[in-house]
């Protein structure tokens, strides 16, 4: 809940400015008021010592209608409750009745009206007020007094005032300070990532325009880093195709031609010339088939091949290519078995794409079975997802570091450059590039000289 309100109020630098405006505002309007309310309420200050005297002035000339006893008690009361000095005085400043705190008999009402009339009340001084007073038809003079407030209540009145300012000041100013310093952190930080420091993370603080900013960077920043992975990887591919091509190509391409020119011989017998054409044959559906897959390969890794999926009953697909390397089975002594008993299994796969994986996996465990040996083929079907396996008995003694490396590319090409099977090193690697495509996996085992693959794929849809 703390979090969303965060979200909402601290969203944009505009709407925190202006919120903490007007708290700044709505703090000094309060300590102004409060300074004013303080102030107008105090007793020492001259205009409210006018006001009350005023106030006595009115009560006196309404109530005390005689000069009996009674009234000193009266004007003593008043004198408390507006805490002033009152007298009560004849026209010639003799004192009738006074509060309590008064000395003396007499006052010089002439010095006071003088006073009145010329000076200005300054903090410390006695402020004066006389008055008419006409009791049981004989005049009389009100004279009221009270020194005024000194000078450290000026200060005090000061510092109230100057305190809400400060505050609302302090409070913009922090802001403004916080916000400049993030800035400056955002500007090193892009200093750093620009001096090619792609792994530099700014800390995202807050949900404002310049957090939003500090994650976009890193955002930015990963984007180059991965495209700049990417680039050095394609490069290294290409690096490596060519190393590769260059080496595949000649070996086929050099006894093709070294055949050719046999066949030219005009000393070469006729029977020689048949067997040097066929082995001719043999070399180019060797460099046809390195080719093609070299073609196919490049494609996948460059991304350059999406997948067109659909449902497609992935029996019909395995019973098909099993029936294509039928022949080439029985030449090399290999029994297909399958050891699954269901006839349907639709599954959202790419029907193309996925024949070349099962085919390039049939493929090699004909080239790399035992004559006279079976390959295995199963399917185990759950509700989430589907595992094909092939099982043959293997001719190739498979290392540990064989079976980690057994699905890069051009790996078991090294070994079989020098065989005479048509293999390219390519098979695998574009069986793990399509798998991958369709957010499946592949994965080799083996056991002794059974060597096993499996490829899982999802029951689910497939997002393309």
């Amino acid at each position: 809940m703390i979090n969303k309100i965060k979200k909402v109020i601290f969203k944009s630098i505009s709407r925190e400015f202006l919120i903490i405006n007007v708290i700044s505002f709505v703090i000094l309007i309060l300590g102004i008021s409060a300074t004013l309310n303080i102030i107008m309420n105090d007793t020492n200050n001259p205009q409210n010592i006018v006001n009350a005297s005023n106030d006595i002035y009115a009560n006196v000339n309404r109530y005390v209608q005689s000069t009996n006893p009674e009234v000193q008690s009266y004007i003593n009361n008043l004198a408390q409750q507006d805490n002033l000095k009152i007298v009560i005085a004849d026209t010639s400043g003799h004192i009738i009745f006074k509060s309590s705190e008064v000395e003396g008999n007499y006052v010089d009402l002439n010095n006071i009206k003088s006073l009145i009339l010329h000076t200005t009340p300054r903090p410390g001084d006695t402020v004066y007020q006389v008055y008419n007073l006409n009791i049981s038809g004989i005049k009389y003079m009100l004279v009221t007094w009270k020194i005024t407030g000194l000078y450290h209540n000026i200060f005090k009145y000061m510092s109230m005032l100057v305190i809400p300012i400060i505050l609302s000041l302090g409070i913009v100013y922090l802001l403004s300070y916080r916000k400049t310093k993030y800035v400056k952190y955002i500007c090193n930080g892009i200093v750093k990532i620009s001096h090619e420091n792609l792994n530099y993370r700014l800390e995202k603080r807050g949900y404002d325009e310049l957090g939003t900013l500090a994650d976009e960077i890193n955002h930015m920043s990963l984007n180059l880093n991965n495209m700049i992975s990417r680039e050095q990887s394609v490069q290294k591919f290409k690096n490596d195709l060519i190393t590769n091509i260059s080496h595949d190509l000649r070996t086929p391409l050099t006894s093709l031609i070294g055949y050719l020119y046999l066949m030219n011989d005009k000393n070469v017998s006729i029977e020689d010339k048949e067997v040097y054409g066929k082995k001719s044959i043999e070399r180019a559906e060797k460099l046809k088939v390195l080719i093609e897959n070299l073609f196919e390969y490049s494609k996948l890794e460059s991304g350059q091949i999406s997948p067109e999926i659909c449902t497609v009953n992935i029996i019909e697909i395995i019973e098909q290519i099993i029936g294509e390397l039928s022949i080439m089975a029985k030449k090399s002594q290999i029994n297909f078995v399958k050891k699954y008993n269901i006839s349907e299994l639709n599954l959202k796969v790419d029907p193309y794409l996925m024949s070349r994986v099962f085919q390039n996996i049939l493929s090699n465990a004909i080239k790399y079975s035992v004559k006279n040996s079976s390959v295995y083929i199963d399917i185990i079907s759950n509700k989430n997802s589907t595992i094909i396996s092939f099982e043959n008995v293997s001719n190739n003694n498979l290392s540990s570091e064989d079976m980690d490396r057994i699905f890069e590319r051009f790996y078991m090409g090294d070994k079989s450059r020098n065989s005479h099977k048509n293999n390219s090193g390519l098979g695998l690697a574009i069986v793990k590039n399509i798998v991958d495509l369709h957010d499946g996996e592949v994965w080799a085992k083996n056991n002794g000289n059974i060597f096993t693959i499996c490829v899982k794929l999802k029951n689910e849809k497939i997002m393309v």
